[in-house]
């Protein structure tokens, strides 16, 4: 099998594609997968100009008959590149209408083939369908990569399908610790560019602090931001407060912040709490979906302006008003949410869980990544993103589980 070589895509500011640095570690596991057969598979994820390479990669091993685009994070130049080289990619106007979309893209695609088929997805957006696509003996199974989707498919199990989750895998964990960054950097341009402001000196509250949750105080406490938090689980709020990040009821919270970014990967603001939103408040999402915040149940109490295109206003019968970035959908998306080469790492993860569920080794059900996959990744990625690893191929690191019984007492 031949491999062309992938990298990442990236936009100038012109608008003319350039290269950045290749998918290495993804591409030496390419060849991990037999040449027969060919599986089909259909994506149903982030098109941003970094997953071009990452497609291109997958469609060498498994043919990428549909791509389904999240709308908040589909790049018109990741979109134009991927349909110029061949690609089928559906962009579906809004969040609710992709669950339908992925459903009738998947079962059409089933419909024209016989040859096997697997999805890799980004938010449990078949878990409704799971026993539909069972009916199709060539159906493989679904990946999904996010905690929302892990958890939606947990609360609609069981399936009698294979769903392999890496939502909740160590090396997924990796990438969550470094999303606040990501998170960050959006709402600084936003406040600087649209509300002349910065961070300094604001008080931000945090809702959720979980591994996103985590980075993102992290992130707003470096740049000088005054940082509380609230998680629902007790336990959390005693961690936050060890940590330095003032854990606050909610209700005495929110009219104290000028900045509230929802971390949960639920509903954190519900309509009983949009009376204590400070006047004037900004509120983002570092969650994915549109899920953070109620804003349906705002809309019917609020008078509700598009402010500018990145920015929606809504005003309370009272007076006191307050505004959602991008539509309550991710804000770290609006820049691409650039991870570097971890991205390279976490597309591993994904292809090498595609080639369990392909090799027919997922058990039907909900089951998550399991550590030998994690550990293949792992070895993979130090080969080609670890200077200091690759001038030591003799280290014990490489024979890492087994190397762990050479400290173990001999009886």
């Amino acid at each position: 099998m031949r491999f062309s070589t992938t990298r990442f895509m990236k936009i100038d500011l012109a608008g003319a594609p350039k290269f950045g640095a290749e998918l290495q570690a993804l591409t030496s596991l390419l060849g991990t997968v037999a040449d027969e057969p060919k599986h089909r598979c259909v994506l149903i994820t982030h098109v941003l100009d970094t997953a071009v390479a990452y497609v291109e990669a997958v469609n060498n091993v498994f043919p990428v008959v549909r791509i389904v685009a999240i709308p908040y994070s589909a790049s018109p130049s990741a979109v134009r590149t991927l349909r110029s080289r061949g690609f089928n990619v559906i962009v579906p106007a809004s969040i609710p209408e992709i669950f339908t979309e992925s459903e009738k893209q998947v079962t059409e695609a089933l419909q024209e083939s016989q040859v096997p088929l697997l999805v890799q997805e980004v938010g449990g957006y078949l878990a409704h369908a799971s026993a539909k696509l069972s009916t199709f003996s060539h159906f493989l199974g679904v990946v999904e990569d996010t905690n929302n989707g892990h958890w939606l498919y947990e609360s609609t199990g069981p399936h009698p399908i294979p769903v392999l989750s890496m939502a909740q895998s160590p090396l997924k964990s990796i990438e969550d610790s470094i999303i606040g960054d990501a998170v960050l950097f959006s709402i600084e341009r936003i406040l600087r560019e649209d509300f002349a402001a910065i961070c300094q000196g604001m008080r931000c509250a945090v809702i959720g602090f979980g591994k996103i949750g985590r980075s993102t105080a992290v992130a707003l406490k470096g740049r000088e931001a005054v940082v509380s938090i609230y998680d629902i689980n007790p336990s959390i709020d005693i961690s936050a407060k060890v940590e330095g990040f003032f854990p606050m009821p909610l209700h005495d919270l929110l009219p104290t912040s000028d900045l509230v970014v929802g971390c949960t990967g639920q509903t954190s603001i519900r309509l009983v709490d949009m009376p204590f939103i400070k006047d004037g408040a900004i509120l983002a999402s570092a969650s994915s979906k549109a899920i953070e915040f109620a804003l349906s149940d705002f809309g019917r109490e609020c008078t509700v302006e598009k402010f500018s295109d990145i920015i929606w206003r809504y005003s309370q019968y009272n007076g006191k008003k307050f505004y959602v970035l991008l539509k309550g959908t991710p804000v770290n998306f609006r820049d691409g949410s650039i991870l570097g080469t971890i991205l390279d790492m976490i597309y591993c993860e994904l292809f090498l869980c595609m080639r369990e569920v392909a090799a027919r080794k997922a058990p039907l059900g909900l089951s998550k990544s399991p550590p030998p996959i994690q550990e293949e990744v792992a070895k993979a990625w130090l080969k080609h993103h670890s200077d200091d690893f690759i001038r030591a191929m003799d280290d014990k690191v490489w024979e890492y589980p087994d190397s762990l019984k050479l400290g173990l007492p001999k009886f």
